[in-house]
């Protein structure tokens, strides 16, 4: 869709959005002192993040008419000149491209977010349940 924008002009401005909501949202959001709160909240932003990046990335999908072989020349004697065929080339080399630069930022994105949203809940949980654990400790012996 846009095929003919800049990729990282465009992903570029979509990153500073993300980061402006970040801060909008923890700044509206306000401190938090349970452990729980926080982790839910990160989850929150990291979802957003991902979701609002993937859409970004989505849209800078080179169309799919591009990658398919139609208006592709059936025949050798479809093609007369060399400019013909470079031009194919050139048009078809772009789309690759761009599929490529999309489908990279694609999976680190969504590896670094599912990555660091589960590792801050489970550290969170983690740390739960073993203040859970002393707790009970504590107040058996304690008797």
């Amino acid at each position: 869709m846009f095929l003919e924008t800049n990729f990282y002009v465009v992903f570029g401005l979509a990153l500073f959005v993300v980061l402006l909501f970040i801060i909008g949202f923890k700044f509206w959001e306000g401190k938090k002192d349970d452990q729980l709160e926080k982790a839910v909240s990160g989850l929150k932003i990291n979802i957003f993040m991902v979701g609002f990046l993937s859409v970004v990335l989505w849209f800078m999908l080179p169309s799919t008419p591009s990658l398919q072989s139609f208006g592709f020349p059936e025949t050798v004697n479809d093609v007369q000149t060399s400019e013909q065929v470079l031009s194919y080339l050139q048009e078809y080399n772009r789309a690759i491209v761009r599929t490529t630069d999309v489908v990279y930022w694609f999976i680190f994105i969504f590896v670094w977010g599912f990555l660091s949203s589960l590792y801050t809940v489970i550290k969170t949980f983690r740390s739960l349940k073993r203040e859970e654990y002393f707790k009970n400790v504590q107040d058996q012996y304690s008797d």
